[in-house]
């Protein structure tokens, strides 16, 4: 039996309150579905969002670790500089 002969037999069987109960029953599923896939994109948004936020800190951190970087080795060249003079001197 073919899916249209079957739906052919099964709206035959069914009764008009049968019939609107399950057109009734799709567009209430159809509305969940809708709601669910705008469910799943505030979430991803949100995901992405959270993403985005967690990059910027990372980055964030890596240019104090920079900056941190730097200053060490500015000092250390004063250091090295100033046990050079010392030695000299």
């Amino acid at each position: 039996m073919d899916r249209d002969e079957f739906l052919e037999r099964l709206i035959s069987q069914a009764s008009l309150d049968t019939v609107d109960f399950a057109c009734d029953l799709e567009r209430v599923l159809a509305e969940e579905v809708k709601y669910l896939r705008r469910v799943v994109a505030a979430c991803a948004e949100e995901e992405a969002l959270e993403r985005d936020a967690l990059v910027r800190e990372l980055r964030a951190r890596l240019e104090d670790k920079d900056a941190q970087i730097a200053h060490l080795v500015e000092e250390n060249r004063f250091l090295r500089e100033t046990i050079a003079r010392l030695q000299r001197g």
